[in-house]
């Protein structure tokens, strides 16, 4: 896994260029409307090049994030990232997502973007069962994940998603998951 997200920390962002690129339909755009303008502590997991910590570092001052990755190649891209914006309220650190070593009850919102459907089930329940542990008790767990899309044009587009994804990823799309 670390082998692969070295191999694609130099192109990941492109999917933001593609697909995310309509800020009124993106989902880092409407991620901000989960997380409160108050102080909160927000845990970004398997944070990659770090765009979505950046996109709530600066619109939502007061919350302080944590980014974690297996991946030292994606964090390096993202700590240039908040030096460039000049974002002083991301830390981020190596962990593995099914094994943090944060504390319990420690964070009001967890963070899990685009990650579900990279992993097997064993590790998606994992990877759910990290969150609520590290997760202050009336905390909030955010997954943003894809879906298949319903217009043709939209369908043909996502069909070179699909064709680089993991071969469980048709399955996850019908999926629902509990942890």
């Amino acid at each position: 896994m670390k082998v692969k997200y070295k191999a694609l920390s130099f192109i990941y962002d492109l999917i933001d260029v593609l697909y995310f690129n309509r800020k009124k339909y993106s989902p880092r755009t409407a991620l901000l409307g989960f997380i409160p303008d108050t102080p909160i502590r927000v845990l970004d997991v398997c944070a990659g090049t770090g765009t979505n910590s950046l996109i709530i570092a600066k619109n939502k001052a007061e919350a302080r994030i944590t980014a974690i990755d297996l991946s030292a190649d994606m964090l390096k891209i993202a700590d240039n990232k908040y030096q460039k914006a000049r974002i002083k309220n991301v830390e981020t650190l190596i962990a593995n997502a099914c094994n943090t070593g944060l504390a319990d009850n420690s964070f009001d919102v967890v963070l899990i973007s685009l990650v579900l459907h990279e992993v097997e089930k064993d590790i998606q329940k994992a990877i759910l069962s990290e969150a609520k542990r590290v997760l202050k008790n009336d905390g909030r767990i955010i997954v943003i994940e894809w879906e298949q899309p319903k217009k043709t044009l939209q369908r043909i587009i996502f069909s070179t998603i699909k064709a680089m994804e993991p071969k469980g990823f048709k399955d996850f799309l019908h999926s629902d998951l509990t942890a």
